[in-house]
């Protein structure tokens, strides 16, 4: 499928999103504002049960940079959306017209991601390349045969990489298809094994680098012509 891919840009204030396209906004979570008034109390509770600080914080930095992206589309304050939730946690929009509006957020180390779209569900997942992690006993625990054969089909030098790739394009999957881990397909099928750009019949995947050591994957159950990237409260290096 032939589409645009854009460079990371600095977002307009208010973006213009179409049934067409696909907007993932990228931000840094290393953010000392202070941003809890933004977040309604239920958020801050789940930010207080967090008992490691860095943890507590990130949490804290993507909800509102979640509530600053949607109110930008919707002309809100991010203190005024509210969220509804999913059988597996997803949140959605509620008590008003969210005009068509999808989203998912992840967020991993020091970087944050959000996947916007109109009218289709949404998505995505980021995970920091860690060297010391033990790739091979969470295959054994987490992937299905199906995608452990694709693993070990990989040049074993390559092994840890295409792990992240088949992890990140699993659970942007699951979570685009509301389930997360708590669904019971949770095999990827060997259409999205192979490749960065990937559909299934059903399903589009993408994966992508988003800084260094940071690979992501955004989901989508339709095809689009424009994926805009846009980088937000980040100074370039």
């Amino acid at each position: 499928m032939a589409f645009v891919l854009t460079p990371w840009q600095i977002p307009p204030t208010h973006p213009e999103l179409t049934e067409q396209s696909v907007h993932l906004w990228r931000f840094p979570l290393d953010c000392h504002e202070p941003l809890e008034s933004l977040l309604e109390e239920q958020e801050l509770q789940r930010a207080r049960r967090l008992r490691v600080p860095g943890k507590a914080r990130a949490f804290i930095t993507a909800r509102a940079r979640l509530r600053q992206i949607l109110g930008s589309y919707l002309n809100l304050a991010p203190e005024t959306l509210r969220f509804k939730y999913g059988p597996a946690g997803k949140p959605v929009l509620a008590g008003y017209s969210s005009d068509g509006l999808a989203f998912n957020l992840a967020h991993s180390g020091q970087w944050g991601l959000c996947a916007v779209t109109r009218g289709v569900e949404v998505g995505v997942d980021i995970e920091r390349v860690d060297r010391q992690l033990d790739h091979e006993k969470l295959a054994a625990y987490f992937f299905s045969p199906s995608e452990r054969n694709g693993l070990h089909a990989g040049d074993a030098l390559r092994r840890r990489r295409l792990f992240f790739r088949i992890w990140t394009r699993k659970e942007a999957w699951l979570k685009g298809k509301g389930g997360g881990f708590s669904d019971p397909d949770q095999d990827i099928g060997p259409a999205h094994l192979e490749g960065c750009c990937t559909h299934d019949g059903t399903w589009w995947l993408r994966s992508f680098p988003v800084a260094r050591h940071y690979l992501a994957t955004l989901a989508v159950p339709q095809e689009f012509s424009l994926l805009q990237r846009w980088d937000c409260w980040h100074t370039p290096d």
